[in-house]
């Protein structure tokens, strides 16, 4: 190896990860250093910003470099820390132990990423289950999954390519958002609800080898509490998964006022077979005595339209 290229691999490297639509300039010398950009797809399960497209800050990601179109992992680039402080729809992460492309340019390489890092996540790779815990819901960004995987189009990449790989996060759960309304009937004002969500799966795995999460046929978990976002609004990170009709599945309580409301979601809405990765379902839901009803639609990356509901 000559002198160069001994110096060339000492030197030390950033990702910078910028919006998908921002050039970023190609350093003046190829050292080999990977650089990216990075977005979030689809509508978001994320807290952070006004559509929940942000990166939050103080957050962490795990890249593994991998040969092309397999799933062996190249220069031992295996579930390598990435960190940010930054906070906005780019954002600057950095390692102490950057990666880069091999040397030998007929060596090419795909990339796959996943937030947020676990430092147990190392191997064997892809076989490694991520086990994801969705009983704290207080911080959703760090139950809030997401998954990319960049093969250049299926061309993959090498040490001649100067453009930033493009990684597109893709979450991976799904989002539950209850807006809360006071209906006919509800003496009580809506100070002080809780919420409480019932017969849901509390744990989820992601298998990196099909890309999916898997959420059937675990057990379920005590009662998920959803985080408050205010201004009656609940919202929760939940596991991908098919309705079944087993009694105490998919309940939902409200408690106000001493009065607890409940919502039994397969009694209302039937046009929704399942809850779907990286969809948002979206309910209104009115406290009352009468009946609950329910209605809506979903679209591919996009919320659910607003359904209508109440809770006796």
């Amino acid at each position: 190896m000559t002198t160069k290229k001994l110096f060339a691999l000492a030197v030390s490297a950033l990702f910078v990860f910028t919006s998908c639509n921002q050039d970023e300039p190609a350093p003046e010398v190829n050292d080999g250093r990977v650089h990216f950009a990075s977005g979030i797809s689809g509508v978001q399960t994320r807290v952070g910003g006004a559509k929940g497209d942000e990166w939050d800050g103080n957050e962490s990601i795990g890249i593994f470099m991998v040969k092309n179109a397999t799933s062996e992992i190249a220069e031992k680039a295996e579930n390598i820390l990435y960190t940010t402080t930054s906070i906005g729809k780019s954002a600057t992460f950095t390692s102490t132990t950057p990666i880069y492309y091999p040397v030998d340019i007929d060596t090419k390489v795909d990339f796959v990423a996943y937030h947020p890092y676990d430092k147990n996540n190392k191997e064997p790779f892809p076989d490694e289950l991520y086990e994801i815990s969705l009983t704290d819901q207080t911080n959703q960004s760090s139950i809030d999954f997401m998954y990319a995987r960049a093969d250049n189009d299926g061309k993959s990449f090498n040490k001649e390519n100067n453009q930033p790989v493009n990684l597109v996060f893709n979450h991976i759960l799904s989002k539950l958002v209850l807006n809360v309304l006071k209906g006919d009937g509800v003496t009580d004002d809506l100070q002080g609800l809780e919420v409480k969500i019932k017969g849901v799966n509390t744990t989820c795995i992601f298998n990196f080898e099909t890309d999916k999460a898997e959420g059937e046929g675990l057990t379920l978990g005590e009662a998920l509490i959803p985080y408050n976002a205010g201004n009656n609004t609940f919202e929760a990170i939940i596991a991908p998964n098919i309705f079944n009709d087993i009694d105490d599945t998919y309940l939902v309580e409200f408690t106000v006022g001493g009065n607890t409301y409940t919502w039994k979601m397969l009694d209302n809405i039937a046009e929704i077979k399942e809850f779907e990765s990286g969809k948002k379902y979206i309910f209104n839901i009115t406290l009352t005595k009468n009946k609950v009803k329910a209605t809506g639609k979903i679209e591919p990356w996009e919320p659910v339209g607003a359904i209508q509901g109440t809770a006796k």
